[in-house]
This record gives structure tokens, C-alpha cells and sequence, in this order.
């Protein structure tokens, strides 16, 4: 399989979960990468020995590849959609596609309509933790469910400013801050897990510790026709690099599940106990990509659809209207 990437400018093609190196260790060929930067092009290019573009169909012209991984600048990510569905080639086009609900939810129509092969990298469906919530929801196992928690906070701003994607931290470029970037993906796992559409009861964010016009620190409350409670809580606040707080904990009426870094803990009436993640089961970034993948060889469908990323960036949106931003 032969792959192009599309705005390597993008932090996730050079630093974690570094889908470049993900992609070459899956045996996939990146033969070109593209950025309107001209330098950032050539570096990445240097780097992985591929050919670099500056115009993103150009590169599809010449490269003809099987596969392209759409990153780049959020207000760039439209016109890359947009190529994709032209072009008819799969693509794994990461979040948001743009930098407002409106233009998002047009493209995933016109995808969808298009019958286009395009899948959104959610890497936190692919965690024990997730998989086993969504079983046990569907099969009713446990009881009712009451609530969910799903907490991502990660280290301050400069990380963004270090790898040279500053606009991360512009509403004008960004569409949003850390509830747009990480807690997305809360979002999506509030739909995914419970097969329902929620709606946003609270929303709450703040730009306290930076004083960007980005939230660095964001708390919202979804819930679903059944009544089930979601707690989305995301941040920028981890005081140091290379940490982050994490907690994904899920209630119901026989047996509380929390994520751990191996597994899963299970806590009933009758004590606790471990669940280990299956020997060589990838997860996250890795997971994601690896399905994607073998999809695209086996000609399977893609494992999410363009209304699952619209829904989950228009939940987004209500929530910042709800916290009056």
C-alpha cells in the first residue's frame, strides 16, 4: 500500500502518536507528504525519503496513491476533505475537518452522499475499557447505567508553540481549544459506547491558566434519552511534559469498570477484580490506524462514518454555546 500524507505541518505526523512511523511500520510506503509550508514539506520529506508537495493535487496527480492521511491546520482541513471526495481515494482524515459545525456537517453530507471511504482516527474507541462499556450497554449485562466518566488532561500550551503549531492555539485557525482537540473524542465515545444521541445539559470552560482566546480547561455534561450521564472533562493543566491525568469510569447498576494502563478493573458487590487487554491487542492511535488499514486492503467499510465526526464536533459546538463562548 502506497500512502500521501496531507499537512505534515499537522503535530500528530512528527510527534505522538507520529502516524509516519505508524504507517512505515504497517507496511505502507509514504511515497510523497505535503504541506503549504515549503520547508516543513522538505524536512518531512528529507526525513522519511519521500517527495514533497506544496499543492495537494499535484501530489495525488503524481503519486497516485492507494491511501491518504488527511492532518494539516484545522482551517485547512475542508479543502482537504473536499479533495478526498473528489478523488475517491480512502482516506483517514483526522479531526475536526474544519473550524465550525456548519462546514463540517456539509462535508460529512456530501461524503456520505458520495460514498466516499473516509474514517476519522477516534483512537479512544480502541481501548478494552471502551469496548467492553459498549458490550455490555447493547447486551444490558449490568443493569441500568448510570453515568460515565471520561477525563483527558494533558500537558500546558508550549508543547504546541515547541513543535512549531502555534495555530493550535488560535480560535481563528483552531476553531476551538482543548474541548474541540481532546475532548472530542468524549464525545464521540458518549455515542459510540451508548449507541444514543445526547444532548449537552452543562457546559463550562476557561482560559484561566493561559489566557488564550482558546479554553485550556473545559467540563461538560452530556445525557442520553435513557438518562445516562456523560462527563466530558478536558484540559491543558498537567503541570509537567510527558505526563497526563487521565480517568475513564464507567457506572452502572451490578459492577463499576474502570480503564487502567493494562486493562480494565471491574468492581461488583461481591469485591474487585483485573480484566487484562488481550496479548497484542492495539489500541489508541496504533489501533485505530492498523483497522483503518486493513480495512482498506480486505475492501471492508470504514469503522466510523462522516456523520459520527459531525455529531461528535457538533456536540462541541453546543457546549461552547451553552458556556457562552
Amino acid at each position: 500500500m502506497r500512502a500521501a500524507v496531507v499537512g505534515v505541518g499537522h503535530y500528530h505526523a512528527m510527534y505522538p502518536p507520529y502516524y509516519l512511523d505508524l504507517l512505515k511500520k504497517h507496511g505502507v510506503e509514504v511515497v510523497a507528504v505535503h504541506d503549504p509550508d515549503t520547508a516543513t514539506a522538505e524536512a518531512t520529506a528529507s526525513r522519511i525519503g519521500s517527495r514533497s508537495f506544496v499543492d495537494m493535487q499535484e501530489m495525488r496527480a503524481e503519486t497516485r496513491p492507494d491511501l491518504i492521511l488527511g492532518l494539516g491546520r484545522h482551517i485547512a482541513m475542508p479543502a482537504a476533505v473536499e479533495d478526498a471526495i473528489e478523488s475517491g481515494i480512502p482516506t483517514i482524515m483526522e479531526k475536526p475537518w474544519g473550524i465550525d459545525a456548519g462546514t463540517v456537517r456539509a462535508l460529512a453530507l456530501r461524503a456520505e452522499e458520495a460514498g466516499t471511504w473516509i474514517a476519522t482516527p477516534f483512537s479512544m474507541r480502541y481501548s478494552l475499557w471502551a469496548q467492553r462499556c459498549r458490550e455490555v450497554v447493547q447486551a444490558g449485562s449490568l443493569g441500568a447505567v448510570s453515568n460515565i466518566r471520561f477525563r483527558m488532561v494533558r500537558p500546558g500550551v508550549q508543547r504546541y508553540i515547541d513543535q512549531g503549531c502555534s495555530w493550535m492555539l488560535s480560535k481563528a485557525e483552531a476553531g476551538g481549544g482543548v474541548l474541540l482537540n481532546l475532548g472530542i473524542h468524549g464525545m464521540d465515545l458518549c455515542r459510540w459506547i451508548t449507541d444514543e444521541e445526547p444532548v449537552v445539559v452543562s457546559a463550562h470552560v476557561s482560559n484561566a491558566m493561559f489566557g488564550l482566546d482558546i479554553e485550556d480547561y473545559a467540563h461538560v455534561t452530556l445525557q442520553t434519552p435513557r438518562g445516562i450521564l456523560f462527563h466530558v472533562e478536558a484540559g491543558y493543566t498537567y503541570p509537567r511534559d510527558g505526563g497526563a491525568d487521565d480517568e475513564h469510569v464507567f457506572f452502572a447498576e451490578r459492577a463499576m469498570l474502570r480503564e487502567t494502563a493494562d486493562g480494565m478493573e471491574v468492581v461488583t458487590r461481591d469485591g474487585s477484580s483485573t480484566e487484562q487487554a488481550p496479548q497484542g491487542m492495539l489500541t489508541s492511535w496504533e489501533g485505530v490506524l492498523v483497522d483503518c488499514i486493513e480495512r482498506i486492503r480486505e475492501g471492508g467499510p470504514p469503522p466510523n462514518t462522516p456523520t459520527d465526526l459531525s455529531r461528535a464536533v457538533s456536540l462541541v459546538f453546543e457546549a461552547y454555546r451553552a458556556a457562552g463562548v
